[in-house]
């Protein structure tokens, strides 16, 4: 093995010695330079103050623990007019100041906690010979320095659930960009108004209806334009589109009758059963069984009514409730089952208006 693999920095640590027991490996080093700079004024220094040692826990070897035993010093600062009369030596590319783990291991549990989290991984790092508990990844992990870019110019927010139905909070993305910018623990108009105050910049907020991002948008981004989410208008025009067929079945069932007697014999017909949500999932398959089950009784029970049988005994004949016969009768055509129409998870949600398809909010 190289001498730049088994030390964490060969510049500035040299080796010393090994010595491994049946459970652990310890790496004895000292620190490679004769002198120091400074943290305060950067300055070098060669007086030595004192030496002191450093147990620090490194990368594992084939799952056995590794510890490195760094014999490092404390320097006299020279520089005249310097606050920091004394000052131990940094180690900037094998360990932060004050760390018990080197710079390495850190990154390895940095990645480990962003990949599993607390206790899915701890199990891990304990598999490959590393010891650190899930509450330790977590406080790692809280620590962590997240690299903040620019303010993003367009703009993205929505809600999103903490608990479906009880407690949402606010997502803000860079559209630009296709990235998630912060996760607000709420959708509360101050919240959304403080993050926008601290994030000047921002040209273009795309949102949905609800009031709560609207105030916050005039609040601390007046020059921002705000317009509909793509998604919402879509959404909201799929829906109203849904509402006006499911009021116009009669009308529908004639013009599909129209177009069949006008269709010549010898071409093939394609009969395609609408519903609202056409997609092959096993719940939209029962649906349309219980409806051609539902249009097979309703077929039946005119048949009997054109035979001249009074209403009662085609509901005896045909085991069905007479409101239910007396409702289908008096429809004119097959009656069908309005669609549970689901409440919106956001506050303020209002209906598709000439305004939200211009895509320009007011």
């Amino acid at each position: 093995m190289s001498r730049s693999t088994l030390l964490p920095d060969a510049g500035e640590l040299s080796l010393d010695c090994i010595k491994a027991d049946r459970n652990t490996i310890t790496v004895v080093v000292h620190a490679a330079h004769p002198a120091a700079k400074c943290p305060q004024c950067d300055s070098p220094s060669t007086r030595v103050h004192g030496h002191y040692q450093r147990k620090l826990a490194d990368l594992p070897w084939n799952g056995i623990a590794v510890y490195l035993q760094l014999r490092t010093r404390g320097f006299f600062c020279v520089a005249e007019g310097c606050g920091q009369r004394i000052f131990t030596e940094r180690l900037s590319h094998t360990v932060m100041p004050h760390g018990r783990r080197t710079r390495r291991l850190k990154q390895v549990l940095d990645w480990i906690s962003l990949a599993l989290g607390g206790a899915a991984g701890s199990r891990l790092a304990g598999k490959i010979g590393i010891l650190a508990s899930g509450d330790t990844l977590l406080r790692q992990l809280r620590r962590m320095n997240m690299v903040s870019g620019p303010s993003p110019r367009v703009l993205g927010i929505d809600d999103w659930a903490w608990c479906k139905g009880r407690r949402y909070g606010s997502i803000l993305c860079d559209l630009e960009r296709g990235r998630v910018v912060e996760l607000l623990p709420d959708r509360d108009v101050e919240t959304v108004t403080q993050w926008l105050w601290l994030h000047p910049g921002i040209e273009v907020i795309s949102r949905d209806r609800a009031s709560v991002f609207a105030q916050a948008a005039r609040r601390a981004a007046p020059q921002a334009v705000q317009v509909a989410a793509r998604w919402h208008l879509l959404h909201n025009l799929i829906e109203a589109f849904q509402r006006v067929l499911e009021t116009r079945h009669g009308e529908l069932r004639q013009a599909a009758q129209i177009v069949m007697e006008e269709r010549p014999a010898t071409e093939p017909v394609c009969v395609v059963t609408a519903h609202p949500k056409s997609s092959s999932t096993g719940h939209e398959s029962q649906v349309r069984s219980n409806r051609c089950r539902r249009m097979e009784r309703y077929e039946a029970l005119m048949a009997l009514i054109r035979q001249g049988m009074s209403r009662r005994e085609a509901a005896r004949r045909m085991g069905m409730n007479r409101l239910t016969v007396g409702r289908w009768v008096d429809a004119g055509s097959f009656p069908e089952r309005q669609q549970r129409r689901r409440k919106s998870t956001g506050d303020g949600y209002a209906r598709l208006s000439g305004a939200a398809l211009s895509g320009r909010m007011s």
